[in-house]
């Protein structure tokens, strides 16, 4: 069976490399005349993983749309390692032998897990992007047949989304980095002070 043909609008993608959180998108639509070639930017960031193209522009030249392509990797590789400098402490990787296995059954929604490494681009396999605190998803719940895990970076507070099994397993507590016991201490002293509503009162 003959594979899909990725599409930005009217143009096949050509070439997507992956960087930081996007894509760079060279496109070519053979039919264009005037602008053949496509430079832009892709992400999935949003809630049901679907691709989202932006900041396009065309070109007559494909040299000056490759020129554009390298000069946006250039720009999200500067943006990375802008954001590595600005770590306070050592981001290593969290292993296997950090986590406590995550069982069918568990209930996830209020809990601290870590994301596999392999499911991260090589430049995020670091302890400030695998460690999340789970906020729900039908994936959440034990024994559920759904797959989607909401979840925030305890590092940044960025929100995410993973399915159940890209999950590594619960961060056992002498394991726990002590950046990440900090901010988790906020995160649950933040809830405590928040007002409740008439019906968690009664």
């Amino acid at each position: 069976m003959e594979q899909e043909k990725r599409m930005a609008g009217d143009y096949e993608v050509y070439q997507a490399l992956p960087v930081g959180r996007v894509e760079v998108i060279l496109g070519i639509d053979a039919t264009n005349p005037e602008k053949p070639y496509l430079v832009c930017y892709c992400d999935q960031n949003n809630l049901f993983g679907i691709d989202q193209y932006y900041g396009a522009e065309g070109y007559a030249d494909y040299l000056q749309a490759m020129q554009e392509f390298t000069k946006l990797m250039q720009w999200e590789i500067e943006k990375l390692q802008t954001e590595r400098s600005a770590l306070t402490e050592p981001m290593a990787p969290v292993l296997s032998a950090h986590c406590l296995p995550i069982k069918g059954e568990d209930e996830l929604s209020g809990r601290l897990v870590v994301i596999r490494p392999e499911r991260l681009r090589p430049e995020f396999r670091t302890a400030d992007h695998q460690v999340v605190w789970v906020t729900g998803g039908f994936g959440a719940s034990g024994n559920s047949r759904g797959r989607a895990v909401f979840a925030m970076r305890l590092y940044s507070g960025d929100e995410c989304r993973y399915n159940r099994e890209d999950l590594l397993g619960f961060l056992k507590p002498e394991h726990t980095p002590t950046w990440a016991a900090e901010k988790l201490a906020l995160l649950q002293a933040e809830k405590q002070q928040k007002p409740r509503s008439r019906d968690e009162a009664r």
